[in-house]
């Protein structure tokens, strides 16, 4: 019982780094671990013919990792007001850009969600919503079907993994809005794409994509001049 109480408190007033497990007294990640995380200064696209933007403050790193690991499988929710203030001040850059904008999250199978308790693209949504103003539209998106998880699976398994998963609910809440398709991680792009794919049937002006942090090895291309494109 002792121990269990003191996980519940180590998820709301983490007292430890959850990277190194260092002293901070109660800062998700010490000075030392912070320092390492990996700033994304430019917006990626993902690729097909629309050129979907990716904004997100982090690529990612072990110590982003480790924070994404406390927030979904740990409890952390906590986490979730860091990272959502990171990926309000990411999308500053874009937030002029967007007209009458929604905030969609990525959804949770409904197994998943009963098992861990909570959506953490929804939490992170929910974050991004308070600190942008940018209204929350929970339940725009549905998951049709439970898929493995991508982190599991080799490159080439990945888009079947998640095709004809998601599903569009409430078309009546996207259309002709720019939407802001929020999740907490992007590697190949297969799922956020999934995801827009199933928005398309509800006729948005736009959809970018944003998230707490991107492979530098995920399929996106970054807008810079080199037009550097990831594997």
């Amino acid at each position: 019982m002792k121990g269990f109480c003191r996980f519940l408190l180590d998820s709301v007033f983490p007292r430890r780094c959850v990277s190194c497990g260092s002293f901070t007294g109660g800062s998700l990640v010490c000075g030392p671990c912070h320092g390492q995380l990996l700033p994304a200064d430019a917006a990626g696209l993902l690729p097909g013919p629309d050129a979907i933007p990716v904004y997100s403050p982090f690529f990612t790193c072990d110590v982003l990792l480790a924070v994404i690991r406390f927030l979904k499988f740990e409890g952390g929710t906590v986490a979730a007001g860091w990272l959502g203030l990171e990926m309000s001040c990411a999308l500053a850059a874009r937030r002029e850009e967007l007209d009458d904008p929604v905030i969609v999250p990525v959804p949770l199978h409904w197994t998943r969600l009963v098992r861990r308790g909570y959506d953490q693209a929804g939490l992170l949504a929910g974050e991004v919503s308070r600190h942008t103003g940018i209204t929350l539209r929970r339940g725009t998106l549905g998951r049709s079907k439970r898929t493995r998880a991508q982190s599991s699976l080799d490159r080439g398994s990945r888009s079947g993994n998640v095709t004809g998963a998601f599903r569009l609910r409430s078309a009546d809440r996207i259309g002709d809005r720019d939407v802001v398709l929020v999740d907490d991680l992007v590697t190949s792009g297969e799922t956020v794409l999934a995801c827009c794919r199933a928005l398309e049937a509800g006729g948005p002006s736009s959809v970018t994509v944003l998230c707490a942090g991107r492979r530098r090895t995920a399929k996106i291309k970054v807008e810079r001049p080199d037009s550097l494109m990831f594997e």
